[in-house]
C-alpha cells in the first residue's frame, strides 16, 4: 500500500445552524479536532482481579485565526456568542467527502497583539457530546473504506454493576 498524505485547505470551517452558518475559513491559519481520553482508575479486589471505572473521552476545536476588526470578524462573533454552544463543519479540504460536525462552547479570543503586525487569536471550544465524521455533501456517517465493520468492543468479565 503507498503512502497518502494530504494538505490541510483548502477548507472551511462554519459555525451555526444548516442554512444560517457563518464561514471563518478565510482566516484560519490552523484547525484541530482535539480528542482526549482519560484513563479511568484501576480498582483492585481481594481475588487479585482489577476492574476500571472506565475512560472518559474529551476532545476540543481549537485553531488560530488572523485578526479581523469588521463587525462580521470571528472576535465579535465568539464575544457575541461566547458560552453558547453552537454546531459547527469542519471540513480539512473541500475536494475529499470528508467533514467533522458537532457542537462546541464558544468562548471570547484574544485582542491585539504587536503594533504594525498581523496579530492572530486562538481559538479552543470545549467540545458537547461527540462529533462525527461525515461525508458534507449528504450529511452520512463515513465507514471505512475496506468496508469490514469495527471490531466488538471486548467485554471484560470482571466489572461489576
Amino acid at each position: 500500500m503507498s503512502v497518502k498524505s494530504h494538505r490541510l485547505g483548502p477548507g472551511s470551517l462554519k459555525f451555526g445552524e444548516t442554512g444560517s452558518e457563518v464561514e471563518f475559513a478565510m482566516g484560519c491559519r490552523k484547525v484541530t479536532i482535539e480528542p482526549d481520553v482519560e484513563e479511568g482508575d484501576s480498582i483492585p479486589v481481594l481475588s487479585g482481579d482489577e476492574i476500571s471505572e472506565g475512560d472518559e473521552e474529551t476532545w476540543k476545536l481549537t485553531g488560530e485565526i488572523l485578526q479581523s476588526y469588521d463587525l462580521n470578524g470571528f472576535i465579535l462573533w465568539c464575544h457575541k456568542n461566547a458560552g453558547a454552544t453552537v454546531p459547527f463543519i469542519f471540513r480539512p479540504d473541500n475536494d475529499k467527502a470528508f467533514a467533522v460536525v458537532g457542537d462546541v462552547k464558544v468562548r471570547r479570543v484574544s485582542i491585539g497583539g504587536d503594533v504594525k503586525a498581523r496579530n492572530t487569536s486562538e481559538f479552543e471550544f470545549k467540545g458537547e457530546g461527540e462529533y462525527d465524521l461525515v461525508d458534507p455533501a449528504q450529511q452520512t456517517p463515513l465507514v471505512f473504506a475496506s468496508g469490514a465493520a469495527p471490531a466488538p468492543p471486548v467485554v471484560d468479565a470482571t466489572e461489576w454493576d
